[in-house]
């Protein structure tokens, strides 16, 4: 940001005698008027901090451009402006391969992809009737297909030694 100080003083001195004019009009007493040049005047030495205190990161957007290298506050903060796109490496069902129960999750796997959905779903804190309306079943019929789950993995858990 650029600031003229000299320009941007004498354009807030002629709004300040404009308002004291219009203050005058409207019957303000001179420490009323004095109390709001005062704050007026705190609001403008913050604008001229902030002007002189802020500079512009000019960096383009897409990859093709030419990136302005010489730019400091580019090079002090490269490593927390550059992004590493993980999404190639996401699996919907990654949560499956951090379980640390090897059994358990092998069992889980070996659940259909309509199961591993749900269970998906569910974990993430969809609500049951959010899941049915996204398989396009009724609340009833996906409780019983959740209670079916359960069931596997109660089955599953109790013969498993922790």
């Amino acid at each position: 940001m650029e600031w003229h100080d000299g320009t941007e003083r004498r354009r807030f001195e002629r709004e300040q005698a404009e308002l004291r004019k219009q203050y005058l009009a409207a019957g303000m007493t001179e420490e009323q008027i004095q109390a709001l040049y005062a704050h007026d005047r705190e609001w403008y030495k913050s604008r001229r901090r902030e002007a002189v205190h802020t500079q512009r990161l000019d960096i383009q957007t897409s990859e093709d451009e030419d990136i302005n290298k010489d730019n400091p506050l580019y090079k002090k903060f490269f490593e927390k402006l550059a992004v590493e796109d993980n999404h190639a490496d996401y699996s919907r069902y990654g949560w499956i391969d951090e379980l640390e129960n090897e059994e358990l999750a092998k069992a889980v796997n070996a659940l259909s992809d309509t199961d591993k959905e749900l269970l998906t779903m569910w974990i993430e804190g969809f609500h049951q009737n959010e899941i049915a309306a996204c398989f396009g079943v009724k609340k009833a019929a996906l409780s019983r297909k959740m209670g079916r789950i359960k069931i596997f993995l109660r089955n599953f858990l109790s013969d498993v030694n922790f």
